[in-house]
């Protein structure tokens, strides 16, 4: 399958892609590539600067992992998720996830068009940039509960009330508060896995579940519209109440009052106390993405070929802009963590 020419001045892309015909197009045309994902696990795409890795020239002695054939529709996979803003596809569909499709905000040479005046272009790229602090910060939150023991055995958990259920009363994804579910007459163990849903989505601040292993936090709310009762209304956080006429000053000690309320809300909890502010949030984040990319690549082989390490090092280099020594430290700073040795991790401790 081509990937689709850019339109002209005289033909405008569309408004609404048909992104679910045109990943069934995509399988019709590689029934070869799309066999080899028979399991209900989701499908993600490979950076492109990670394909090149994988198909480039051998390295001590290994032979590429992509051949040549391979490698074009890996990337021909990776262009069509790009084009549509998905990470890739799962069975009921694509896998939107923007704390891996969006990198920073872009305003557009088409905001032109609306006019608007310097004090409004100003607040536009204010709103911009925090977005992006958010995002950043967020994806710190990704990478430390993928490198949590007990929240990855609280997401099997789930996963394993979600399979007692009958195939076609199981809900689709992302798995949320509010669930779409194509026949909700599951029964009990429908009723089971909402409840156990609840549970995880409410102890760790979720807002969703976009796949079994792609966690969607939820953001600060500043300020909270949400109303009591709402079911989209976080079960837990530091709630913050400044009447309008209070004159806030700047030696207030605002934040570290916050803080030491995470820290309670944290041990209360029974979670680590370094999720408490994530202070660590830029080195999670390192560590979310190699975790990602580690496991898209793995998912493409039956069993490791030979290299295949050195190969997700290199490919992770490339990908994530870090050197090759940064990104073994990063994983074996992930191996502890995902043992329950957090605390071991130097780099990862939490200063009082």
């Amino acid at each position: 399958m081509t990937r689709p020419q850019t339109p002209t001045a005289t033909e405008p892309r569309p408004l609404v892609r048909n992104t679910a015909g045109e990943l069934a197009e995509f399988r019709r045309c590689h029934p070869a590539w799309a066999a080899q994902f028979t399991g209900n696990e989701p499908v993600y795409s490979i950076p492109l600067p990670a394909i090149e890795c994988l198909a480039g020239p051998a390295r001590a002695g290994n032979l590429p992992l992509f051949d040549a054939a391979t490698a074009e529709v890996e990337r021909a996979f990776t262009r069509l998720c790009e084009d549509n803003h998905i990470v890739g596809v799962q069975a009921d569909g694509p896998v939107s996830f923007p704390y891996l499709t969006v990198e920073r905000s872009e305003l557009g040479a088409g905001i032109a068009a609306f006019n608007w005046s310097v004090a409004q272009m100003d607040t536009l790229r204010g709103l911009s940039t925090a977005g992006d602090e958010t995002r950043r910060r967020l994806r710190g939150v990704i990478g430390w509960l993928l490198t949590e023991p007990m929240f990855l055995a609280q997401v099997d958990e789930v996963r394993c009330l979600y399979e007692a259920i009958p195939v076609t009363a199981r809900p689709r994804f992302p798995l949320a508060r509010l669930l779409l579910a194509p026949n909700a007459d599951g029964g009990e163990p429908f009723r089971a896995f909402t409840e156990g849903l609840v549970r995880l989505l409410d102890r760790w601040g979720l807002m969703n579940l976009a796949s079994w292993d792609l966690p969607n936090p939820q953001g600060p709310l500043l300020p909270n519209f949400l109303p009591e009762g709402s079911p989209a209304r976080p079960a837990h956080g530091v709630w913050v109440y400044v009447p309008v006429h209070y004159p806030l000053q700047g030696d207030d000690a605002l934040q570290r009052q916050i803080a030491g309320f995470q820290r309670s809300e944290v041990a209360a909890l029974g979670i680590d106390p370094s999720f408490a502010g994530n202070t660590h949030h830029e080195t999670y984040e390192r560590m979310f993405r190699a975790i990602h990319l580690e496991r898209t690549i793995r998912s493409r082989f039956s069993h490791p070929p030979r290299g295949l390490v050195g190969r997700i090092e290199a490919a992770a280099e490339a990908a994530l802009h870090l050197s090759v020594e940064r990104v073994q430290r990063l994983r074996k700073m992930i191996a502890r963590c995902q043992a329950g040795r957090r605390a071991s991790v130097t780099e990862l401790r939490v200063r009082d």
